[in-house]
Order: C-alpha cells, then sequence, then structure tokens
C-alpha cells in the first residue's frame, strides 16, 4: 500500500504601501508544531519547499494568483539545472549567507536573463555584498539591524536605481510608518501577520525508482519516451509529475508522457535533483552512489557479453541494494517482484554471466582482485569500467547534491 506522509509549508504574508497582498513568502516547516525552519541541511530545505509547493499542495492553492518568494541556498542558485518553475509568479530570494562569487554573480545573471525575478533577502547593506544590488529586482530590508539613519540614506539611493524595497521584520505601526515615509513598496513582519501552517499529504515515491530515474534523466542519449515509461510504473512520480505540470504551464495535461514533453529534459533533471534530495534524506548518500556504480558496470559488462540485454545487467546492479535501501532482506524484497528468473538467480545466488559480474562488482568494491571474470574480459578492462562506472554515479550524484 502507497504510503501517504504528511507535509507542510510556513506561509507569511506580504503587503503593498496600501496593505493590499502582494504575496507570501514561504517557509520549511518538518512538523504541525514547528514554528521556524529547524533544519541542518539548507539545501534540502528549499528543496522541500518547492517540491512542496509545485509538486504536492499546487502553487494556486497555496499563494492564489498572489507573488510566491521562495528562498533558494548558494547551492541551488549556482546548479546548472534550469528551474522549472514560472517565471510569472516566483520571485527567487537570495540568502543573506550566500558568498559573492564569480559563479553566483553568472547564476543570477542567467535568471534575469532567463526572466525571473529576483530578491536579496535580509539584506543590512553589508558593502561585501554591495554586487548584489544591480542583480536585485527587490532588496528586503532587515529593519531590524539597520538603524533609521542607514535606512534614510540606503533608500534614497535604491529607490533612485530603480529597486523596490521591502521592509522585513516589520512588528510596530511606528515601523511601518517610518518605512511608509521612506518610500517602502511591500512590507513583512508580526505587525501585519505570523507565518501560518499550509499542511497537506504526499505520496512517497519508490526510490528505487526514483535513483533509476535519477540516472536516466543524467543519460544525454535517453529517450523522452522512456522517461515517460519509468515514471508511468510508480504512483507517486505520476501524481507529481501531473500536479507539477499543472501548476507550472497553461493548459490542461492528458497523460504522463504530455506532462514530460512540456517539461522537456533540463527541467526535468531539475525536477529528479531536487526530488531525490528530499526523498533521499533517510539514506546515505553513499549508498545511492554504490547502487549507480554496481548498475552502471554491470551495464557495460553486459552490453561486452550480450548475454542478457544491457538494460537488464543496469537493472541487476541497481537492484543489488536494495536490502540496504528498503531496510529489509533481499530475498523478502525480490518476491514481492516480478523478475525474470535468470534476475533473481543472479541477485540471490550470483549465478549466470550477470550473476559472475555482478560478484565482480562486490569484489572490486572490496579490492579484493581474486574473482571470476565474467566472459573473457581482462583485468585491466574491468578495473577501467569500473572506473568508468565510478566517474558516471560522481557525475549523476553531484547534479543531485546541487
Amino acid at each position: 500500500m502507497t504510503q501517504l506522509t504528511d507535509i507542510f509549508l510556513g506561509r507569511q504574508p506580504i503587503f503593498r504601501a496600501d496593505q493590499s497582498l502582494y504575496g507570501f513568502e514561504l517557509l520549511f516547516r518538518s512538523a504541525e508544531t514547528s514554528t521556524q525552519a529547524d533544519f541542518a541541511q539548507a539545501d534540502a530545505a528549499s528543496a522541500q519547499v518547492m517540491i512542496n509547493l509545485f509538486g504536492e499542495l499546487g502553487v494556486k492553492e497555496v499563494v492564489g494568483s498572489h507573488k510566491a518568494f521562495i528562498n533558494l541556498t548558494e547551492g541551488l542558485l549556482t546548479s546548472k539545472n534550469r528551474p522549472f518553475f514560472p517565471r510569472d509568479q516566483v520571485v527567487i530570494e537570495v540568502l543573506e549567507d550566500a558568498p559573492v562569487s564569480p559563479a553566483l554573480l553568472s547564476s543570477l545573471k542567467a535568471l534575469r536573463d532567463h526572466g525571473y525575478r529576483l530578491a536579496l533577502d535580509d539584506y543590512i547593506f553589508n558593502p561585501e555584498l554591495a554586487e548584489l544590488e544591480a542583480y536585485a529586482d527587490i532588496i528586503k530590508v532587515d529593519i531590524l539591524q539597520v538603524g533609521p539613519k542607514q535606512l534614510k540614506t540606503h533608500a534614497a539611493r535604491l529607490k533612485s536605481q530603480g529597486v523596490r524595497l521591502l521592509a522585513e521584520k516589520v512588528e510596530t505601526r511606528e515601523q511601518f510608518e517610518f518605512c511608509q515615509r521612506l518610500g517602502f513598496d511591500f512590507y513583512q513582519g508580526y505587525f501585519f501577520a505570523k507565518p501560518q501552517l499550509v499542511q497537506g499529504k504526499s505520496l512517497a515515491a519508490n526510490k528505487l525508482t526514483l535513483v533509476q530515474l535519477l540516472a536516466q534523466v543524467n543519460d544525454p542519449d535517453v529517450a523522452l519516451q522512456d522517461l515517460s515509461r519509468l515514471i508511468s510504473q510508480d504512483v507517486s512520480l505520476s501524481h507529481k509529475i501531473l500536479r507539477l505540470a499543472s501548476n507550472t504551464s497553461a493548459g490542461k495535461v492528458e497523460s504522463i508522457h504530455q506532462a514530460v514533453l512540456q517539461f522537456g529534459l533540463n527541467r526535468l533533471q531539475s525536477w529528479v535533483s531536487l526530488l531525490a534530495m528530499t526523498q533521499m534524506d533517510d539514506k546515505p548518500p553513499e549508498l545511492m552512489r554504490t547502487a549507480l556504480i554496481r548498475a552502471r558496470f554491470c551495464e557495460k559488462i553486459g552490453r561486452h557479453l550480450q548475454d542478457l540485454p544491457a538494460e537488464t545487467f543496469f537493472t541487476i546492479g541497481l537492484f543489488s541494494v536494495l536490502d540496504a535501501m528498503m531496510d529489509l532482506r533481499l530475498p523478502d524484497v525480490l518476491s514481492q517482484l516480478n523478475l525474470d528468473d535468470r534476475v533473481m538467480l543472479a541477485l540471490l545466488d550470483f549465478e549466470g554471466e550477470a550473476g559472475r559480474t555482478l560478484k565482480a562488482a562486490l569484489a572490486i568494491e572490496q579490492g579484493n582482485i581474486d574473482f571470476e571474470r565474467p566472459g573473457d574480459l581482462t583485468p585491466g578492462w574491468l578495473s577501467q569500467s569500473y572506473l568508468e562506472a565510478m566517474a558516471y554515479a560522481n557525475g549523476v550524484m553531484a547534479l543531485a547534491e546541487k
């Protein structure tokens, strides 16, 4: 039975100077009673906000037609993955702890060039961050950290440059009226409203299917039809991508393949990387890396041996970590799957060329050079194939971790 889990978002309104609603800042929340962002990994928290908003709760349901302000960490900002969220409704917040670097500035320029609006979060006019001002549409000023004199000076300077100003952490009417006199455009803080909790339900994705999808979307030769077929095998992934498509594109979506075509490979890479970051947080990254190394190694050997299809070899390598991934004995996990007998024998008893290939992968992992080689392959050829599999897995994981 597919497991339903509770998901949460914090939502704090942002108002215009006339106190009409402009948008909401969306905040990570891990539980119903959570009142602050109690997370250890900022990248994963930002990813979770986007997955919950666009793939689960729905942007229209959470913010209506108003703007959605979403915090992005330096790691997510400098990722090469293309953003999948709508340009007309999302304002990307650059967190105050993002160090200014050529990579960050290049990323901000690219986002602006693609039509995304940027806001600087919790800004306190630190000279080290001054370069970021040129890329900002909105600057959110932490008025509790900036004195009245500084506010006057910098507000006048930035307004003259066409930057729109948002007063953050407004707690009293006096603060609101003072910022009004300075010409601030937007306001956010406890004087208006505390963050509200938005709650929903999520279908947990099958982790193995997600690992397969992560591998496939980063294969330059993959066909979108293959991605559609893989997503269709998991009800949670199917639900998420259809929900995502309905929230990020105009018009109705009639099928999973249509959603995949609308998204395109680049945006799918971004979505799958974020999804992996949020769904795999209870397993060490090395387990995912091991699965991908074994799968790629077995696939390379399979292409040479032609004993079974290469994708079957890939599956055998990938499924070899199912016991650790699912916290169950491997025979118990495999008994729930309708697998070919040759696949079962390879995984459980190392039988056949596929079994010998998997056994070779395990031996190389452990630094053992005394193992039965599949086919007529030389130790040097096998070692080189394993190194290439490691490079492949490292590349996939690097994209997922960004």
